[in-house]
Order: structure tokens, then sequence, then C-alpha cells
């Protein structure tokens, strides 16, 4: 059988990744001269009838090669496999491409419907697909083939659904279509560090999904048109990526998403720009000390000045949530003002009396009875109660212009996975999804404002990539959900965090409690927070918004602010922290079951990297070696101690032990790489960072670590706000561990450290 052969060729690296195309359309992927993916069906639903390859109703009459060109990702080679389509006595020329890309470690799948609309009367599952290409066999090779996969799926950011688990017939990879988001598959015996490959989709997020569908003995994962849109207009093209990378699954994830954003020349400069990310706010949403509650005697109004006032801590937004706007049927919105019962005066009151703070406001599914729709085109639901902005006119636009007039940076747009499944419109019209978000995003973008998705569905996250002032995303549950029942972790967003960030967005945990007990919230007695500096550290660490929500008596003013500068400003790392490789691989060696919480992230000033390990509620003990969280020999000490530092590279590992990092502590370890001195003895040193905050080296806080040609002086320069003291900590091989307390410059708020053979010292 003549076979066409692809190979990507990864610079530096002995290994490959193929696609073989057959002359009968089958096509084949391999890894390192292992099969990896096998194909399965090609098919088309229309006039309600299945068309496929597998039983020669879809009909390959063709297939021809060819070449070209993108300017995001470079050029491409492609085969095209032509299918005739004969419905109704009518002939169709579907074209399905598989492309490799010469520059990028990947192949992309894009499939033409033709230029006939394909309808339907009666309409599939949305839980199903109604075109199909490409598709996989979803089965274990040989007996030595030992594959794992882990998929985002469920709310917020493909968290509440996420599994993992052995790659097999008998495996459940996809549980809803609908809910479901990108599938990893790695290797089980390299225990997740090397071969990895995303399947995920490329093109129209909103309007497609990969689904399972399952035969006798076989599994198959298909991708393809959700099943319930109605019709397919012509020449209606959508498109799915398998991504490969030699480097684990966290820089694969990393690189696939990379990939992804420059496919759509998404940049990060909103979200490194964000005040919402960049400073400390205050949240009032579900697990919030003030959701539908408010102090005793006070209206909201009243509340929100106390909160602003009468707690020490320098916030720079406040966070609205869903109990300010009126609410119609089924409580969605009809109508998106301030009722005058909890905020007499107005919102643009308000603001003038918190000395025009910030603010950013919560919104969810819009009501059938929305006023809205008198004067704007909406699509309407009445069987669901529901109603959606088409997104055609000027709503957008003058809806967040009003709202600028009362001091909102931030739109919240909650319930978007209930807009999505719950709202017929979305499920059969093939472009409403995706022109419902993007019209919100180009309004956003008109007039400055940043958006931030909750209990967003992977599809929500990955159409951000043409949305830029989506900026983070919550990758939690509620947190009220915590408080309640402390079982029910939910600052564990190690997994989730992986796919928003790979996707330019900050990841969100979510509001959080800075002590354990607060009475006379609305959870209830029992309600408790059983660690709370767990929660401002996931918060901090994840490089998101950090949003206590506290009652005003309650708040731990000193445990706040180890997550930032005197001013208000986050100091956090260069990445959010995420779950080792080895955890993810025995997750779904163990069938979906995680043996613990085991993180790392890193910073990096000039050409030194910065490292910080995490781990709580561990169920056995690990070993850390450098290369599994991609770092090199240095020092390695406890946030609890500076003073004790060690050596960690190969021979003095970290031991991670079940029994003292368990569901009710933290362990948290910093790890800094050594410099040598050109002096007689080979002096050494380390910077440690901050003690006494969260992200011990940060970006925020040291803008560069330089030496001189000699290499006998180090000048490690830093800022903050002017005459702020700054305690910093360096391990010295002469010194051993010293703090020099560092005074800011009340000119540029700067400060240096110089470090010699023999001394170290501020100026």
């Amino acid at each position: 059988m003549r076979l066409v052969v692809f190979l990507l060729v990864i610079v530096g690296c002995w290994c490959d990744v193929r696609i073989l195309i057959d002359e009968d359309g089958g096509y084949n992927i391999t890894v390192n001269n292992q099969l990896w993916l096998r194909s399965s069906r090609t098919a088309i639903y229309t006039d309600t009838q299945w068309y496929s390859t597998e039983d020669n109703s879809l009909i390959l009459t063709n297939v021809t090669v060819a070449e070209g060109d993108d300017p995001n990702l470079g050029s491409w080679n492609q085969t095209t496999l032509t299918y005739d389509l004969v419905s109704n006595q009518t002939s169709t020329s579907i074209s399905a491409h598989i492309r490799q890309w010469n520059i990028i470690s990947a192949f992309t799948f894009h499939l033409e419907t033709g230029d006939n609309a394909l309808t339907d009367r009666i309409a599939l599952d949305m839980e199903q697909v109604r075109t199909v290409f490409p598709s996989f066999y979803i089965e274990k090779i040989d007996m030595n083939d030992q594959r794992g996969f882990f998929t985002f799926e469920g709310l917020m950011s493909g968290e509440t659904g996420k599994h993992a688990g052995n790659w097999n017939a008998s495996s459940r990879v996809i549980n809803s279509g609908m809910q479901g988001g990108p599938v990893v598959l790695f290797n089980l015996t390299q225990r997740g560090e090397d071969d990895v490959l995303v399947l995920s989709p490329f093109s129209h997020f909103m309007a497609t999904s990969l689904t399972q569908r399952n035969k006798i003995l076989d599994s198959i994962l298909e991708y393809g048109i959700i099943g319930s849109m109605s019709s397919i207009p012509a020449n209606y093209t959508h498109s799915m990526i398998v991504f490969y990378s030699q480097n684990g699954i966290n820089e694969g994830i990393r690189e696939w998403g990379e990939t992804m954003q420059r496919a759509f020349n998404r940049t990060n400069e909103n979200r490194l720009n964000d005040l919402t990310i960049n400073y400390l706010g205050y949240y009032t949403d579900n697990g919030g000390y003030y959701y539908y509650h408010t102090e005793d005697g006070m209206n909201y109004e009243e509340t929100m000045l106390n909160v602003a006032h009468k707690i020490p801590l320098p916030f720079h937004y406040i966070q609205l949530d869903s109990w300010w706007y009126f609410k119609g049927i089924g409580n969605g919105v009809s109508q998106w003002t301030a009722r005058p019962d909890v905020f007499p005066d107005g919102l643009a009151v308000l603001h003038r009396r918190l000395e025009n703070i910030p603010l950013a406001a919560h919104n969810r599914y819009w009501s059938y009875d929305t006023v809205y729709k008198q004067k704007y085109a909406f699509a309407l639901d009445p069987g669901n109660g529901k109603a959606l902005p088409i997104g055609n006119d000027s709503f957008w636009i003058d809806l967040f212009v009003e709202a600028r007039n009362w001091g909102l940076v931030l739109y919240e747009q909650d319930w978007l996975n209930v807009q999505t499944i719950d709202f017929l419109p979305t499920r059969v019209d093939i472009n409403l999804g995706e022109q419902w978000l993007m019209s919100m995003g180009e309004a956003a973008k008109q007039t400055e404002m940043n958006i931030q998705y909750c209990m967003s569905l992977p599809r929500h996250i990955l159409q951000a990539l043409q949305i830029p002032r989506v900026t983070h995303a919550r990758v939690s549950d509620d947190y009220a959900v915590h408080l309640k029942d402390s079982t029910r972790s939910q600052w564990n967003i190690g997994i989730s965090s992986m796919l928003a960030d790979a996707i330019g967005l900050a990841p969100f945990k979510d509001v959080l409690w800075s002590t354990s007990l607060q009475p006379g919230s609305p959870y209830g007695t029992s309600s408790k927070e059983i660690l709370p500096e767990r929660e401002i550290l996931i918060a901090t660490l994840s490089t998101g918004p950090v949003g206590p929500g506290d009652g005003i008596d309650y708040a731990n003013i000193q445990s706040i602010m180890k997550c930032c500068r005197r001013d208000g400003l986050i100091l956090k790392p260069d990445r959010p922290l995420t779950t080792i490789n080895t955890l993810v691989a025995d997750w779904a060696f163990y069938n979906g079951v995680i043996q613990g919480e085991l993180y790392s992230t890193q910073t990096t000033i000039n050409d030194r990297t910065f490292h910080i390990i995490f781990a709580s509620a561990m169920k056995r003990d690990y070993t850390v070696y450098p290369s599994m969280i991609g770092s090199e020999s240095g020092i390695i000490w406890s946030y609890d101690n500076a003073q004790i530092t060690a050596i960690f590279d190969d021979t003095h590992p970290l031991d991670v032990l079940a029994n003292k990092c368990n569901n009710e502590t933290i362990c948290l370890w910093y790890v800094s790489p050594l410099w040598q001195f050109n002096d007689p003895i080979r002096t050494k040193y380390a910077l440690l960072g901050e003690w006494s905050k969260w992200t011990a080296v940060s970006q925020q806080r040291f803008t560069s670590i330089t030496t001189n040609k000699e290499k006998t002086q180090a000048i490690i320069t830093l800022q903050g706000v002017a005459s702020e003291i700054v305690p910093i900590v360096l391990f010295h091989s002469t010194l051993h561990t010293i703090t020099v307390n560092c005074s800011m410059s009340t000119e540029d708020g700067q400060a240096n450290v110089i470090v010699t053979p023999t001394h170290v010292m501020c100026s």
C-alpha cells in the first residue's frame, strides 16, 4: 500500500513524530517509531443520515498534496483527502486536509464541508458531533504500550470534571463533549517527563467538540461540529490540532498554548497591565463574608464603605457580586443596574464615596424578560426563560460605556456554562456562541474594559484566544463549598491552572478568608477555613487576583500582606503553580486517584531562575529531583526557616513526606541558584529573597542581578515604595545566611544589594 509520510524534525532531538497517510485515506501518528494514534472513520451527518468511510457511503475520490504559508505559523505541507458526499441526489465535495507545519511540532486537521449547506430536520444530541475528522482509536497498541491521559472537563476552566487514566478502549476519556476540552496523552514509563501529545480543537471553539464513540470492542475519539447544530453553512471549515512536545507534560502544554496564542495573534499585554491581577482587591462573591449579607443594621452601600475605610489594607478595587442588580425569570439578569435597596444613591455616588476606588462587577445569564430586548437584538429561549444579546448592534458598547461612568474596570461574566448549555439558540445556531463572546470582547477592547470568565467550560477558555480583553478566569469551585465542608478542597488548582495559563489567562483561585472562624457569616455556624495560609499562598502563587473577602473585624492584615508590597502590588512568580509531571502521571497510573497536591513554579531574573515547591494533602511520599521541576542544582530552604539551608541536587534531592505535608499543613520550599565569585577561595552566594513574602523572588521586587567583568562583585537591584524597608536574605559561603534591611530610595523607590566575597550590604 502506498504511503505518504510526513516527518516533523525536532531540532536537537534524536526522536521524531511522523504521520503516515495511506492511499485509502487512513492516517497514523507515530512517536519514536511507535504507533500512538490510529485513525478511524471520516463521516458527515446530514438529512437525518450518516455518510461514513466505515460503510463506504462517503467515498474517497482523490488524494493530493500541496504546500503553503501561514502569516502566524509559517510554512506547511499538506495532504488533501477529497470525498464525494451524495445526499438527496446532490453531490458535495468534502475536503479533509492534513497539514504538517515546518516550524512548530504539530499536525492540524481541517475539514471543509463543501459548497452546499448541510441541514437537518432531526438533529443529533449536543453531546455528539455531526462531522467527524479527525478520529482516533483509544487503544492500547500492544503489551508494551503504557500510556496515560488526562483531560480538562467541566466548569471553572475544566476543573470540576477533570480526570485521568490509562489510554485504552475501556477508559472514558470524554464524559461530555459539551463540557470537554483538550486531551493530554503521555508515556507513563517516562513519568510524564518526555513525549507528550496535546489533542485540541483549533478553530470554532464554541461550535465544535471532542467526543467519544463507543462500539462493541472499540472506543474512538472524534472531533467535529456539535451534533445539535441545525445547519452547517456552505464552505464551513473547522480544525483540530495534534501538538507534540518532547519536554514533558507541563512544558508541552505551555508550548501548545504558545502555538495557539501565536495562531490567533494573542498577546499578554492586557493580562500584564490588568489592575485587578496586579494589585490586591476585595471580593464579595460566594465565600466572601458579605455575599448576600451586610453588616448588621446597614445596607450594602454603607457596608462597602466600611470595608474600604475600616480594613487597613491597600485595596485597589472592590468586587460587587450578583447581589446588586435586578433579576427576572429564572433568576437571570433583567436589568444590569443597581437596585435602590442595595445602593440607594446609585453606583456613581458609591464610587465617589469610595474615593474613586475602581470596581469589578459580576454578571450572569440574561433573563427572558430582560428590559434590554426592547431596544437591542436578543436571541430568546422562552422554554428555558433565558435571552442572549446577538451582538450585531451597540448593546455591549452602551453597557460598558455606562459602567465606565461608575468606575467599572473589570466585567465578570459568570454562569458561562448555563448560558451555553441551557440555552437552545447556542446549541442549534453554529455562529451564535462565538458571535456572543466576540462582540462582548470587541466592546471591551473599544472601552478598555477587562473581562474575567467564571464557570467557563474549556471551550470558553479556548475562545478567549480571540478575545485579548479576557485577562483571567476562575479555575476553582466556589470558595463557599470549602468553607461549609473542609473535605471538599477548593484550593487545589494545579491542573486547571495549566489550561488557563497556556491560553494566556491568569488563573483565579477565588475569594479567601485570612482567619479560620468568622462568626456571623452567611455560611452557617460550622463554616471554617482550616488553613488560611494555604489559601493566601495559593492565590498569590497562582499569578491571578488575590481577593480576600473577610468580615471587617476578621482580616489578618499581616498574613494577607505576605502577598504583596506595601502599596498592594502583588509579588508573584513568572508562571502559576502547577502540578509537577510525576504527580500527573501517577494520577493516570492510579486510574484517576490523585496522590496529593505537589506543585512548582519559578521566577527568572536576568539569567537566574528561582523555583518554589509546594506540597499539601499528600497521600504518599515523593522524592523530588531538580530536573523534575526544571531546576538546576542550588540552595533549598523552607518557608518557615530561612536560617537553615541545604544543597539541592541529584545527590541531595528533596523528600516530600505525606505525614508532614498533609491536608491540614502546608510545605513550601524555595530553590535558589548558587553563583561563584572569582576569588582565591571560590566564594559562593545565593539570593534567597524576601523571607516575609510568599514569593521570595519576584520580578515585581527584583529588577536585575548583575556581575562585574572580574566576577568579584554582584549587584542586586530591587524596587518598592519610597522609604519601604525590605529585609533581603542571602546565603554566603563565608558569611553563611545573612539578612540585610534595604530602605527604598525616596527618589526612585530603588535600592541595591552589593555582594562581594567578604561583604553583603545595601545601598
